[in-house]
Order: structure tokens, then sequence, then C-alpha cells
């Protein structure tokens, strides 16, 4: 017979276990961000001292055209990286009822935000990460590509974030790249760095959940779509929404905000040409040049937004987004979605690669959130942009690099896990 006190035994000894092991990782963390927090003090009165000399140098002398003042600096929540608000902005006035296109990158994807102009016509907010002299390129980069596409300086906004112990440099800026026409721009800006560069590359860890943070707060609609630097929305999501939103009273006071819209992800095979809408959509997929996002790589990333259902509700024909269903959430879910500026923000111990979005999304679980899929609008990825180290290609479909996302993801699975069991104590 089996014995089941022993079996209880051994549970109750294996939960005592987790339970200290959670509570050290969770002493580890916070003397860890106290550590930094107090060995930053100095970096941080140092940097805020040569913003005032420059200010004074500014006043005194001349003021050379390629030097961009920062219109404001802050840390961020844990004081490990200071924060350039509106480095450029000089984009026209947002109205509140309406949808900001925010992401974030490395000084190397800045030109993915020419793609996203062809596919949004309203405000967006770029977050870019610009340690040390870096800075200098991500400056003459945008003021270039200012040049090339004037409609950058009309709708994007440009904020620079970087570590204390890495102070922005623009002291090599030269007021813009050398370039003979705007194809070789993006080129230039594409190869910057070269093998050593990249958002999970180099030796300072990329702050995704910062960078996210300062891209949805530096917004000036009710509404914000976070998305990947690389992935590309079909034509018409903002105006769409707008009208659903403006019909079902999404903007009125009373609104109960606790609902997001996800719009699916998918990825189109290496080569190809990304769909515009849905019906486009639905033609590559019946080719075999479309599939659900990660569907080698972390299939279940994306499951509950049921792309075979999905794509089998009907195509609209009005004017208007709906909702098709409502998701059923489940602990590996990265959606994409729009969701209000109230939306929990992310958490800022999250670096590198893996569970950084998927620790938000438990968030809004645990907070009452309904995740609404909407009929018409979606995503698509563009392979070209993923690193092989992290990713291989077969016949043209990207599959994971196993021996290089087990070293990215293993802390921040630890991390994950315990910011899991912080979350469903909340409820």
């Amino acid at each position: 017979m089996v014995d089941f006190s022993l079996i209880q035994e051994r549970n109750r000894k294996i939960q005592l276990l987790k339970r200290v092991l959670i509570g050290i990782f969770g002493v580890f963390l916070v003397s860890g961000v106290s550590y930094s927090f107090f060995a930053d003090i100095k970096d941080i009165s140092s940097h805020v001292r040569h913003l005032v000399k420059r200010a004074i140098v500014f006043k005194d002398g001349p003021k050379p055209e390629i030097v961009k003042t920062p219109a404001g600096f802050l840390p961020n929540f844990t004081a490990e990286y200071m924060i350039r608000y509106f480095y450029f902005a000089d984009m026209k006035d947002s109205q509140y009822e309406d949808v900001t296109l925010a992401s974030q990158c490395s000084a190397n994807h800045l030109h993915h935000v020419i793609n996203l102009l062809e596919r949004w016509s309203g405000p967006i907010s770029i977050a870019v990460f610009a340690p040390d002299k870096e800075s200098s390129f991500v400056t003459d980069a945008i003021l270039s590509m200012r040049k090339c596409w004037p409609q950058i300086r009309d709708k994007v906004t440009f904020h620079l974030v970087y570590p204390i112990g890495h102070t922005s440099d623009v002291s090599a800026s030269t007021g813009g790249l050398e370039f003979n026409d705007c194809n070789e721009l993006v080129d230039i800006i594409s190869n910057f760095g070269g093998d050593d560069a990249g958002n999970y590359k180099g030796d300072i860890p990329y702050p995704h959940n910062v960078l996210r943070n300062v891209a949805i707060k530096t917004s000036a609609t009710k509404y914000t779509f976070l998305i990947d630097i690389d992935v590309l929305p079909n034509e018409n999501i903002r105006e769409r929404f707008n009208q659903m939103a403006i019909k079902k009273g999404y903007y009125d006071e009373d609104f109960d905000e606790n609902v997001v819209f996800v719009v699916p992800c998918f990825e189109m095979k290496k080569g190809y040409t990304r769909s515009l809408n849905k019906k486009h959509l639905l033609e590559d997929f019946q080719k075999g040049l479309i599939r659900p996002f990660h569907n080698e790589s972390c299939w279940w990333c994306h499951s509950p937004e049921e792309h075979p259902h999905w794509m089998a509700i009907p195509l609209s024909r009005n004017d208007q987004s709906k909702i098709s269903f409502n998701a059923t959430w489940n602990k590996n879910w990265e959606p994409f979605y729009i969701g209000s500026k109230n939306v929990p923000l992310f958490d800022e111990r999250f670096k590198q690669y893996g569970f950084d979005r998927q620790q938000q999304i438990c968030e809004l679980y645990t907070a009452g959130y309904i995740f609404s899929v909407l009929d018409d609008s979606f995503l698509v990825h563009d392979v070209r942009a993923f690193l092989l180290r992290l990713f291989i290609f077969k016949k043209g479909w990207k599959f994971p690099h196993v021996a290089a996302r087990l070293e990215e993801t293993y802390r921040n699975w630890v991390l994950f896990n315990f910011h899991y069991q912080e979350s469903f104590l909340k409820i």
C-alpha cells in the first residue's frame, strides 16, 4: 500500500525548500539593488555637475548646432540608469484620444522606425539604449534620418537611456552621418558596431523593461501600442481601433480600463514581403509563407491568441475593429496589445533575453485585466532582424539556438518564478 503520510511529508519539505530558496533569492535581489544604488550615488552627482557645467558653457559661449541639449533627465526606479526624456521631440501636438505606437531599441536598430512610419500614421515614441559614445552615433543617426524622412520630425519622439556608470557622451557627434543616399544611411545604421552590437550582445546588459516603461510613460495619448522594434503592424490599425473606441466609449472618463486589446502576431518566411491586411495574410498563410510567431522557438508564448480560430473569423466589412473573442491567460503568454497608460509597468529587474514580457502579462492577469483579441489587427515579425547568435534558419524559417537561449534565460527564469509567486500573493 502507498504510505500517503510519507508523500505528504515529502511535499511539505519540498514546499518549505521552495520558500527558503525564494526568500534567499529575494534577499539577493534587494541587496543587489541597494548596493547598486549607493555605489552609483557618486556617478549621479558627477553626471549632474557635468550637465550644469555644460549649461553654463552654453549660456556664456556659442551654442554649436551639433549638440542636442536634453529636455530633462531622471534616474529610473532602481537608480541604475539615467533617462534623457524627449531627446528629440519636435513632433506636432497629439490628441489625447488616440494611440501612440511605442517601442525600444539599440543604436543599430533605429532604421526600423522607417518601416513603422509606412504603416503607422499617428505618434510614435522610441526609447533608445545609448551608453557611452553610442550616444554620439544615435544623435547623428537620428539627425540624418530626419533629413531623409521629414515625417520622423513630425511623428516620432526619441528618448535616451544609459547606465549610470556609462554616461551618455555626445562629444563625437558631427551633426549627422556621412552617406550618399538614404538607402546607404539604412545600411550604415544597421551595420553599426558589427558583430558586437545588438540588443542582446556586448558587455552591458540590455534593459528592455526600463526602455519599455520610458516609451510608454512619454506618450501623450490615452492608449499605447507597445511592440518590438522589428515587428510591423498591418495598415490602418490605429484608424480602425479609434473608430471602435469612439463608438464603444473607450475614451469616456467612466470607461472601465481593466481591458487590453490583443493583436495576434505572426512571422513571415525569410525573403518575402510582409502582409498589408488580413486578406493578404490569409493568402500568404495558404501559400505557406506565414505562420504564428515563435512557431518553433516558443509556440506556447502566443498560443492563447488561437491563430487558427482568429484566421477563421470573417473579414470585417466596415471601417472599425471589433472584439473577436476574449483570450484565456496562461503563464507563458507574451502578447502584444493596445492598452491604456494606466496598465502596470514592466518589472525593471528583467534584463537581456527571456520572460521580460511574460512577467507584465502575469501582472495584468492578477490585476483582473481582460484580454480582448481584435478581429482584423495583426503584427508580422521581420525575420531578417533576428540575431544568428540566438536563432538559426532552416528552409527560410527561424529555429532557436538552444545553447544560447539557455545561457540568456536562466537568470530571468529564476526571477520570473519569484515574480510569479509575488504576483499571486496580491490576489
